[in-house]
């Protein structure tokens, strides 16, 4: 049985809404895993940036003010 043109162009309508509906959900993955990785990236740099300026020792000492009067 051959298929009929109508439903053959109805078969590839019904394909194209359900290709274009995935592209659109791909589209907005595409966008979320940039802001991701654009937010990932900045706090690597930042934690970069943090390590470099961090003194070796880990910091000042403080004296204690404990019991000592002004």
């Amino acid at each position: 049985m051959a298929l009929e043109n109508a439903e053959v162009l109805k078969n590839l309508q019904e394909q194209l809404t359900q290709v274009q509906q995935q592209v659109t959900t791909g589209q907005a993955t595409v966008l979320r895993l940039q802001g991701a990785i654009e937010v990932l990236s900045q706090i690597e740099e930042s934690k970069e940036e943090t390590t470099e300026e961090a003194p070796v020792d880990g910091g000042e000492e403080v004296e204690s003010t404990e019991g000592q009067e002004g």
